[in-house]
């Protein structure tokens, strides 16, 4: 236990200054997964997942505050008792993401926020995503994000949505301006 503590310690005292500084840019990409299974009392089984392929591209407009455009990709699939339901959307994402502490620090917790709508799609869903999570810099330029997402999705018909927590994982790379 006192290892795990000095690691660390010495994790966010050591310092790295990554380039989360304004005029440089954020390229990189997640994948995040959630899997949801009915207890066994319940009276309709079933399982479900989604997975989200999501690569980005953003820019440090101020220092810490990066704003940018992603693409998504979703698949989800659903089995119950009457069948089996999947199906893939496109999703165009504009996004705010912030870190909490300067570009000194090698894990550094940040939050990101997007409003992903469909363009391809006849339903045109639109979803709101907020997601939180570390940032640990393996260098000054690239970094290892794990995450927690949170997606609220929406269709044009308004009885249809759904709520979904996914983890996820990520690499960003962040390049220094010229």
């Amino acid at each position: 236990m006192k290892t795990l503590f000095f690691f660390f310690v010495m994790t966010l005292t050591l310092s790295l200054n990554a380039q989360i500084t304004k005029g440089n840019w954020l390229v990189g990409g997640d994948i995040a997964f959630s899997y949801n299974k009915s207890k066994p009392e319940s009276s309709v089984n079933f399982k479900t997942y989604n997975i989200n392929l999501s690569p980005n591209v953003g820019y440090f407009f101020w220092n810490n505050l990066a704003l940018g455009l992603r693409t998504d990709f979703t698949h989800s699939y659903t089995k119950t008792d009457s069948g089996t339901s999947k199906f893939d959307r496109f999703l165009l994402s504009p996004f705010a993401k912030y870190y909490f502490l300067n570009e000194s620090k090698i894990v550094n917790p940040f939050i990101e926020s997007s409003y992903r709508f469909s363009l391809i799609n006849e339903n045109n869903s639109k979803e709101f995503s907020a997601k939180g999570g570390i940032a640990i810099f393996l260098n000054s330029s690239v970094a290892l994000e794990i995450s927690l997402n949170y997606l609220n999705s929406i269709t044009n018909d308004s009885f249809v949505g759904s709520q979904t927590v996914l983890i996820g994982i990520g690499i960003q790379v962040h390049l220094e301006k010229l």
